[in-house]
């Protein structure tokens, strides 16, 4: 029989969220510490609400479960939602307000990583400080066992750390997440995406080792199909890695192309999006525009 309460503990550890704030308003301490050795067994309902305490889906649980154990499961890539989500009508303010005021009542870590989550994600005009970022950058890069919590709170700080930090930190995801990418079409999504995102941040940079790492990784990544819009942003990189290597014309007929795909799928926005990187990208190494005399 499966252990559940094992792996349960295992990733409650990892998130260095105690026992009592993983049990607080479901159970008692010591009932979750029978469920954690396999002790005790428990209702449905209240592990789904102990699952909430540390940020973990019912179907990564059960995943990691089978795979810990050698039992592997196949899932639906079903699209999911976050258990933990503001209502649509509360306003930024009051949602940043709430886990700020979740974390000054309670002083743990947990809280404090999600209040910095949603202080990235909505409030753009006071960005994260040093002293912040790095307590997300230690726990992200301490973690062993990257859920998909872990991934949405790489994707709402990742604009917030420098570019090595980025690359080190998507190299980390890659290493102690791969286990838990098939768990449903939303983590496999979420984790190509920063995969891609930290691409493009090379791409800017002019870091060609960095870039080429990490399109070989995203290659690696997708599974299935029914990425089209992943694989033309993998072309447009793929692009920007030729430019680099001083291989412009061939590097620019595929931006072109990737723009013309958008194009072609009456996407405008996409179109202006990725026009609007490759002047970035062009202004962020101007050696490569002037030797190639690039007309707006």
């Amino acid at each position: 029989m499966i252990d559940y309460g094992q792996t349960f503990k295992h990733l409650r550890e990892q998130k260095g969220i105690s026992i009592t704030s993983a049990a607080n308003g479901v159970v008692s301490k010591s009932f979750l510490s029978r469920f954690e050795r396999g002790l005790s067994n428990i209702s449905f309902e209240k592990l789904i609400h102990l699952l909430i305490n540390i940020n973990v889906s019912a179907e990564e649980l059960i995943y990691l479960a089978h795979y810990r154990e050698q039992q592997p499961l196949e899932f639906h890539y079903e699209e999911t939602k976050d258990y933990i989500a503001p209502k649509e009508s509360a306003s930024r303010s009051d949602t940043l307000e709430h886990y700020l005021q979740q974390y000054q009542r309670t002083k743990t870590s947990h809280d404090y990583l999600n209040y910095l989550k949603i202080k990235s994600h909505y409030d753009q005009t006071d960005p994260l400080t040093t002293k912040q970022r790095q307590f997300i950058y230690t726990y992200l890069f301490k973690i062993e066992t990257w859920t998909h919590y872990e991934l949405r709170l790489f994707m709402a700080t990742l604009d917030s750390f420098s570019t090595d930090q980025i690359f080190l930190l998507t190299q980390q995801m890659v290493k102690n997440g791969s286990e838990t990418i098939d768990v449903n079409w939303n983590h496999q999504a979420d984790f190509l995406y920063i995969i891609l995102k930290a691409a493009l941040v090379m791409a800017l940079a002019g870091k060609k080792k960095e870039l080429s790492t990490l399109i070989e990784l995203a290659q690696q990544s997708i599974h299935n199909q029914q990425y089209l819009y992943e694989k033309s942003e993998l072309h447009f990189l793929s692009g920007l890695r030729l430019c680099l290597r001083d291989a412009f014309p061939e590097g620019k007929q595929m931006v072109t192309e990737t723009i013309q795909v958008f194009g072609a799928l009456s996407a405008p926005d996409l179109v202006t999006l990725y026009e609007s990187y490759w002047r970035s990208f062009l202004m962020a190494n101007p050696t490569i525009a002037k030797n190639n005399a690039f007309k707006e």
